[in-house]
């Protein structure tokens, strides 16, 4: 008796019994008779396909054709007489028997724990039916577009653009620029529909947190914006800015440690400051405050748009090609230049420039030191720009927290430094 042979057709046996357990549950107010398949219906068919790949591997591969077909014969006339009597069109079950018979094919070739995991794939997507119902009946159209353009970045283009350096200078490769914008596209994303599923019911502090995933500058110029008409919630609205700020340090090394981790031994403490003194700051604010946390409609605009990230990759390229001029006619003071520049507008993109540069001929220190100009100065950016929409009462909340954390930040990279 051969122990693996009795492994794989127990195995074959409970896919079906995993997927028919689900089917069963969902037809167990069926009158009996009227349904095409249930529990039992599901284990045997997990068997014969494990049964069927054995032989098949005996006496060729026209078995497992053959029984292959003959199952689908009996599902379609099954599913004749049933759709007949019931006027229920579905093909969910019958779709799921034949994928039941794939799976114990599966496991008596050979490959028992890719068949177990689509089991339980087929179970759970199966057995979330009103979940997956739900979402989709609270998908707009636009977010629809979205997850698919997402989704024909990184299954569709990325895997098609040339991993090699394109240009003279060796500093554009279309591969890593693929990456990066698939890497800034996704964090958006989670950050928008996290965002969009938790509805700003959650309060002032929770969307600045959801929002500093997305963009920390949407959120200072939306929260400096209600500070003008709004005057009782001005420490809650300058700790949400201080926030998501914060927000913005932690992301930015999460993107730095994807894109070059040699970098975070350089930044972790500096730029970590910018994230950990908000957090406090904001903490103490949130457990002092007595007031109601109102909501904020914070207007984030959905990042993965084919267009922006051609746009964002666009930049990148252009930075990429700067960064290397810079350091080539001007050496460090013309990369430490580009930083606070463009760090004003967008810090991600520079960072993410510098970061991989690294890879090339730029040392760490200077990118290092770059990435910190960049961070310094989105940070007072940041401050100064809540100050003047939202008045000097927002400022005086918002701009000391950041301040703050900036001036720490800087000591600590003077200390590392010295």
């Amino acid at each position: 008796m051969n122990i693996t042979t009795i492994l794989q057709l127990a195995i074959a046996l409970a896919i079906g019994l995993i997927i028919g357990m689900e089917r069963g549950w969902q037809s167990r107010d069926s009158p009996q008779g009227s349904r095409t398949a249930g529990v039992r219906s599901f284990a045997f068919v997990g068997l014969f396909g494990g049964l069927s790949a054995l032989l098949a591997s005996k006496f060729g591969a026209n078995i497992l054709a053959v029984t292959f077909l003959g199952l689908v014969l009996i599902v379609a006339f099954s599913y004749r007489i049933s759709a007949k009597g019931s006027q229920d069109f579905g093909i969910t079950t019958e779709l799921s028997l034949l994928i039941t018979f794939i799976l114990g094919a599966l496991t008596g070739s050979g490959l028992e724990g890719e068949a177990v995991a689509s089991a339980v794939v087929v179970a759970a997507l199966l057995g979330y039916k009103q979940e997956i119902h739900s979402i989709l009946n609270q998908l707009e159209r636009r977010e629809l577009i979205a997850t698919l353009q997402l989704l024909i970045v990184a299954a569709v283009a990325l895997p098609l653009l040339p991993n090699r350096n394109i240009d003279p200078w060796e500093t554009l490769n279309p591969r890593t620029i693929g990456w990066i914008v698939l890497l800034i596209a996704g964090i958006s994303y989670i950050g928008y529909f996290a965002m969009r599923i938790l509805g700003n019911r959650v309060g002032l502090l929770a969307t600045a947190v959801i929002g500093g995933l997305v963009s920390s500058t949407a959120v200072t110029l939306a929260y400096a914006r209600i500070a003008r008409k709004e005057r009782d919630n001005l420490a809650l609205l300058g700790a949400g800015i201080s926030l998501a700020g914060g927000i913005m340090a932690v992301r930015l090394l999460i993107e730095i440690g994807i894109v070059n981790p040699s970098l975070l031994p350089l930044l972790i403490v500096p730029i970590g400051l910018l994230a950990i003194v908000p957090l406090i700051a904001t903490v103490a604010i949130a457990i002092r405050t007595t007031q109601n946390v109102s909501s904020a409609e914070v207007k984030l605009k959905n990042p993965v748009e084919l267009g922006a990230a051609l746009g964002f990759a666009a930049v990148l390229s252009v930075l990429f090609v700067l960064v290397r001029a810079a350091q080539t006619f001007f050496g460090d003071t013309g990369i430490y230049v580009l930083a606070a520049i463009s760090g004003i507008a967008d810090v991600d993109t520079v960072s993410l420039s510098l970061a991989q540069a690294t890879r090339e001929n730029l040392s760490l220190e200077i990118a290092a030191t770059g990435i910190l100009i960049a961070a310094m100065v989105n940070t007072l950016f940041k401050a100064v720009l809540a100050t003047f929409i939202g008045g000097w009462f927002l400022g005086r909340w918002c701009a000391t927290i950041l301040l703050s954390a900036l001036s720490l930040s800087l000591i600590a990279a003077f200390v590392m430094r010295g």
